[in-house]
């Protein structure tokens, strides 16, 4: 409940607090959760403490990856999230200067 509070308020929540609200959600309502949570789990490779850790933006993305995946194949907004989710992937990976997944060459 507090997770969706969070989300709804008239405060945008901190991207650390977006991923984890979406982290809980998604097990209630992967439809609507699991895309935002991959862009979440990206977005926050941009913020501290994230940004000093290397590791932790690898972990992140790869989180971001393994949820891309979890969406059903029968979601209508399937290929519109994945485009998305790619695109944002893309952009940070390059950024930080990690290689792209095999499949994606």
């Amino acid at each position: 409940m507090r997770a969706r509070v969070l989300l709804a308020g008239s405060e945008p929540p901190t991207p650390w607090q977006a991923y984890r609200a979406h982290r809980l959600l998604a097990g209630e309502n992967p439809v609507v959760h699991l895309p935002r949570l991959a862009l979440a789990a990206i977005e926050l490779t941009v913020h501290q403490p994230v940004l000093l850790r290397p590791d932790l933006q690898r972990a992140l993305l790869a989180e971001a990856l393994a949820v891309a995946a979890a969406i059903a194949p029968d979601d209508p907004y399937r290929p519109e999230a994945l485009r998305q989710i790619r695109k944002a992937y893309v952009e940070r990976a390059g950024q930080l200067g990690f290689p792209l997944p095999e499949e994606w060459s």
